[in-house]
């Protein structure tokens, strides 16, 4: 994984922190610049990006231990809360382990509100039912896209976005009944009580653990990680492939983990404007040409390439790429380009894309399942005992 890349193009989405960073979506001229001058500060004088992560790494430990010994207290929704978050940047697969969370607890018969921030939105200041429940859900410019994908695979869930997770939750009390509260991308979010915390590692990413951010990609030391309930690990293929990660996370917080095991699965290609479905084998043999503007866009990549299909060509764009004209115009070059390739994105990413193709746009996405390698019946239990379930 490209950790400059990764670190520059991916939101540094830390809604609770001092404002250090500037959360936004920079078109690509604007990350080709951040690049380059990250790629400058790491050669010539990182002792700056270092002496910045000293100065970030003391304020938010500081934050944490102020909400430990109860300097600061988290206020209290009147239902219960189930925190998904991670302590880096980049995808670790917060949605689609979202996702899957909403779908246990409303198959125990559970009305759901999903609680997000909807980066990337038009005016992030407001708060937006993104979806009342009831099929009617908001377009991804103001919603965000990752809660305009969320809604779409949790039709009969609320979902709302927010700047403040507190202040959302009581407002979406305020209008319509829920039984619990998912709180996505929530672990930096402490002024808000959470009943559970699970949190999300990627385990192909034992260099994201590496530092503080601007050194490094991690949003908090290491050691925050001990106030989870859980730990999940994603992108896991066995017990080994995710002991670099593990090891560095038990050495942190002092003690061993109970590691939950996951990985994303392919399941169908559909066609980005007409809805097409067709069987996985519909990528053999064909020179895809890779489009992603996500976290991770590495690990979209090994799912293909793991699957035996042939990446002829890659364009990686920011994560939350707002797409535009500039961005499609690249697209359409490259399928003008290509005799018999196709084009093929991420769930995410057809979210917003699907606007500025047509039907004849050789313009596939990957649909995923969530399959787990252990601990599933673990997470239902901590649900159980915490009285979300």
């Amino acid at each position: 994984m490209n950790t400059r890349g990764q670190f520059l193009s991916s939101l540094l989405v830390n809604d609770d922190l001092l404002p250090l960073f500037v959360v936004s979506t920079f078109p690509p001229s604007q990350i080709s610049f951040q690049l380059r001058m990250w790629d400058w500060f790491q050669q010539y004088c990182p002792w700056v990006l270092q002496g910045i992560a000293m100065v970030y790494g003391m304020i938010v430990r500081i934050r944490r231990k102020a909400y430990q010994r109860e300097w600061l207290r988290p206020q209290h929704l009147s239902r219960p809360v189930v925190s998904v978050g991670n302590v880096t940047v980049g995808g670790t697969g917060k949605t689609p382990f979202v996702i899957w969370l909403a779908h246990q607890l409303h198959a125990k018969g559970k009305r759901v509100a999903i609680l997000s921030r909807g980066y990337g939105r038009q005016d992030p200041s407001q708060n937006l039912m993104v979806s009342d429940g009831e099929g009617h859900v908001k377009e991804w410019r103001v919603a965000g896209d990752e809660p305009a994908m969320i809604a779409q695979h949790c039709p009969w869930a609320l979902v709302a976005v927010g700047p403040d997770r507190f202040r959302l939750g009581q407002w979406v009390l305020e209008q319509t009944p829920c039984d619990c509260f998912i709180l996505d991308d929530g672990y930096q979010h402490l002024s808000l009580y959470r009943d559970l915390d699970l949190l999300l590692f990627d385990a192909t990413d034992v260099n994201g653990l590496g530092g503080v951010l601007p050194a490094g990609r991690l949003r908090e030391p290491l050691a925050a990680a001990k106030g989870a309930a859980a730990f999940v690990f994603t992108r896991s293929e066995s017990l080994s492939s995710i002991q670099p990660v593990q090891v560095c996370i038990e050495k942190a917080i002092g003690k061993s983990i109970n590691p939950i095991m996951l990985n994303m699965v392919p399941k169908q290609v559909r066609h980005l404007v007409t809805g097409e479905v067709q069987p996985l084998t519909f990528l053999s043999q064909r020179s895809l040409v890779v489009v992603s503007g996500i976290g991770n866009p590495q690990s979209f990549c090994d799912i293909l390439t793991g699957c035996g299909w042939e990446v002829g060509e890659e364009i990686r764009f920011p994560d939350h790429c707002a797409y535009g004209q500039d961005e499609v115009k690249l697209i359409l070059e490259k399928i003008g380009q290509s005799d018999h390739g196709i084009v093929i994105t991420t769930e995410k990413d057809a979210v917003k894309l699907r606007e500025w193709f047509t039907k004849d746009d050789p313009v596939w996405f990957i649909t995923t399942d969530l399959e787990f390698l252990a601990g599933e019946r673990h997470v239902l239990e901590l649900l159980d005992r915490a009285g979300i379930v």
